[in-house]
């Protein structure tokens, strides 16, 4: 898919939940070229997406989908690539490594010879919010 064409996407799915996008020319002194500007915020109790203008084409995409990962959209139909781009631009989206979890105990059975329950650990993968 042409990016020009994976911004739209996702400018309409942010539209079906919802909240609109607008592209501002942004304060070249606010942003720079390895860190541009922009996201989700709330104007007046409407949910809006700020995108930097004069960035480039996949800094403005991977902001609109960075704000869009911080949404819902179960409920929402959208294309897998474009659930695919949200869902590679969600802040600290990695797999944790498997990790014991908290012990679980055995169903309580009688005592045989006085010995306790055997103690299991749990391996779990976690996604990571960090």
């Amino acid at each position: 898919m042409e990016l020009s064409r994976l911004l739209d996407e996702l400018t309409l799915a942010a539209d079906k939940v919802g909240i609109a996008v607008r592209m501002e020319a942004f304060d070249p002194h606010l942003s720079d070229a390895r860190n541009p500007r922009g996201g989700l915020c709330t104007v007046l109790g409407r949910r809006i997406i700020l995108v930097d203008a004069n960035a480039s084409l996949p800094d403005r995409i991977a902001t609109v989908a960075a704000a869009l990962a911080r949404v819902d959209l179960e409920s929402v139909f959208l294309p897998p690539i474009v659930r695919a781009t949200i869902g590679a631009h969600a802040r600290g989206a990695r797999p944790r490594a498997a990790a014991p979890g908290e012990p679980a105990r055995l169903p309580a059975r009688p005592a045989r010879g006085g010995k306790a329950p055997k103690l299991l650990p749990l391996a779990r993968t976690k996604w990571r919010d960090a």
